[in-house]
Parts: structure tokens; C-alpha cells; sequence
């Protein structure tokens, strides 16, 4: 798969809140380029990850 192709199945997984997935699928298209999109991507989701734990850990 392109780069591109790692980048729209992440967003898709994105939209379906499947965290795994998204974070996988732009991890394998920084592995393709290192200067990718994704790099921002990721960061954004791992920025909500860690938002929702924050709340789950400290009720």
C-alpha cells in the first residue's frame, strides 16, 4: 500500500474511533516517509488519547 493509501484508512478509522487501526495505519505510512502528513495525524490522535485517559484515570 502507498502512503496515501496508510493515510485514508487511518482517517477512516479515525472517523470510527478505532484508535488501534488509525494509530497503525499512520505509523506504516511514516515508515514510508518520514516527512509524511502523518507525523501530524498521529500526534493529534495520541493529543485525545491521552485527553479521554486523562478523565478515565482521575474521575
Amino acid at each position: 500500500m502507498t502512503e496515501a493509501g496508510y493515510i485514508a484508512q487511518g482517517d477512516m478509522a479515525l472517523k470510527e474511533r478505532n484508535w488501534k487501526v488509525c494509530l497503525d495505519s499512520y505509523k506504516e505510512a511514516i515508515k514510508l516517509n518520514p516527512q509524511s502528513e502523518a507525523l501530524v495525524k498521529r500526534e493529534m490522535v495520541m493529543r485525545i488519547i491521552n485527553y479521554y485517559n486523562k478523565d478515565l484515570l482521575n474521575p
